[in-house]
């Protein structure tokens, strides 16, 4: 693609658009996802790029394909397996975070301060108030 348009597009105009709306979407349902010691999620992202090289969010996956079914899919699932470890026990246990090896992974965000979570079971307390309607006859 750099010999065709001349700059690195990947690079310069589509990963950068990868990364804002993978942010962007964890970011919408934070204050929803359980904070489970001792665990994580895993999640796969779908995109489409068009003839423009705007990228458009497909769908979000939690609980991704791991098939190797095709060549692409066998190369980027063997990394992502390769990866995790690093990421889930090597990374938190760094001192320094910014050398930590991380594989493919990257860190597209951190929280300045925690966000706070609905209590238990229940996310929303609803209720329903209001008065009884009057009905005029003509």
């Amino acid at each position: 693609m750099q010999s065709e348009y001349g700059y690195d597009v990947f690079e310069e105009k589509i990963w950068p658009q990868i990364k804002e709306y993978s942010k962007c979407s964890v970011q919408a349902v934070q204050d929803m996802v359980e904070n489970r010691k001792n665990s994580f999620e895993f999640l796969g992202y779908d995109f489409m790029v068009d003839e423009q090289f705007n990228v458009w969010l497909i769908e979000i996956n939690s609980s991704p394909s791991m098939e190797t079914s095709t060549p692409t899919t066998k190369r980027l699932v063997e990394m992502v397996l390769s990866d995790l470890p690093k990421v889930i026990f090597d990374y938190p246990k760094a001192k320094k975070k910014k050398e930590c090896e991380t594989g493919g992974f990257i860190l597209l965000h951190k929280a300045k301060m925690p966000v706070e979570r609905p209590q238990g079971k229940m996310l929303l307390n609803m209720a329903c108030e209001g008065q009884k309607a009057k009905i005029y006859k003509k």
